[in-house]
């Protein structure tokens, strides 16, 4: 069992972001095994209570209030075959004050079969009410209107229903030796499909960001390839690959959502010497992003559709001594790479076409550091 409160009380120029929420959770687990260890078994409830106060004057003075009360019932049945399979199948029941009934199932599976490699497979559905203020608070940095398209409510929030999603995955993982040495291989796949959502579209205006219930398409879908390996002794090198895909229909279009890079490499080389010397870099590459739609602007205040490709390397060298304290020297972003014009009309933080939300990259360049590290 738990509470917490949370109060917010933050100003950005003319915008002011007021919150408080108040929660509490119980959880009650009972779980036992069936004859033998290979079948288990998880009964429970749970209740969730969030009282939440919100004030945002942005032109417009807007106020939300919401209680919300979620209690239910979850079971959880656990398949053991040796330790080659697992099945975990479960699923939820919850009543909802505002929303009604909900039902949540999901099920897991892991397949093992050899023992240097294993599968897994994971589908489910999810809900939650979106908290749109808060997890928007960085569009406030700009002299955006915000407009929310539904008719306002106390029962339910913003207006809007509860967002939906069905989901699931695959991973695979593994383990080899090649030149005696000890590597793995992993990749995963996830695909997540929107059935309800609430859309957040800054393609609409340039000067404007938008809250309205999607109406079509919502999906991301995801792939990611990592390869572990040391090529010779106390050498780790760690290479990854990441692709991601997520499509929403606006109003205008179906689009990619902005500020999503498509691509990403990852790279990682670790060397450790006998005398305890450690060096370590690390390179990201990050593909291009596309950019909210600023055509409505003033010539020299419009963006370009997509962002610009970048590389950040980072690298560190470490020094132990004794086994409780460490020295160490390291420079990030090594080659200095600094996202261009990274504020909108900066000269005029109280104009109309004030955008400091729209950072793609670094805006801080080269950075040195030094410090030690005293375990005690």
């Amino acid at each position: 069992m738990n509470a917490n409160r949370q109060i917010f009380d933050n100003y950005f120029g003319k915008n002011i972001y007021q919150g408080t929420q108040n929660s509490t959770y119980a959880n009650f687990i009972f779980q036992d095994k069936i004859g033998n260890p290979n079948h288990r078994y998880r009964i429970g409830l749970s209740s969730q209570t969030d009282n939440v106060s919100e004030h945002l004057f942005n032109k417009t003075h807007y106020h939300f209030h919401r209680n919300e009360w979620v209690s239910g019932a979850f079971a959880e049945y656990t398949f053991t075959y040796m330790a080659t399979f697992t099945a975990v199948l479960g699923s939820r029941i919850d009543h909802h004050n505002l929303f009604g009934w909900q039902y949540t199932p999901r099920i897991h599976l892991r397949y093992a079969p050899w023992s240097t490699t294993v599968i897994r497979a994971a589908a489910g559905k999810g809900w939650r009410t979106a908290n749109l203020l808060a997890e928007n608070m960085g569009s406030l940095i700009s002299n955006r209107t915000w407009r929310f398209t539904q008719a306002f409510s106390t029962n339910n929030a913003y207006g809007f229903g509860p967002e939906v999603a069905y989901n699931f995955g695959l991973n695979l993982n593994h383990e080899f030796k090649l030149n005696y040495r000890n590597g793995s291989i992993g990749v995963d796949y996830y695909h997540t499909y929107f059935d309800k959502q609430v859309v957040v579209d800054k393609d609409k205006s340039a000067q404007e960001i938008s809250f309205y219930a999607l109406d079509g398409k919502s999906y991301s879908r995801s792939l990611q390839i990592q390869l572990d390996y040391q090529p010779i002794r106390r050498f780790d090198v760690r290479f990854a690959y990441r692709w991601y895909e997520v499509i929403t229909q606006y109003e205008q279009a179906l689009r990619s959502v902005p500020m999503i890079a498509k691509h990403r490499w990852f790279l990682n080389l670790g060397y450790t010497t006998k005398s305890k010397w450690n060096f370590d870099v690390t390179s990201n590459w990050t593909g291009q992003k596309r950019l909210p739609i600023t055509t409505a602007n003033p010539i020299e205040l419009r963006l370009n559709d997509n962002s610009t490709a970048f590389w950040l390397w980072n690298a560190q060298v470490t020094k132990s001594f004794k086994k409780y304290l460490s020295v160490y020297v390291g420079v990030e972003n090594i080659f200095n790479f600094q996202q261009p014009n990274a504020i909108l009309d900066g000269p005029n933080p109280f104009g109309n076409y004030f955008d400091a939300s729209l950072i793609w990259g670094p805006i801080f360049g080269r950075m040195a550091y030094v410090g030690l590290r005293l375990k005690i």
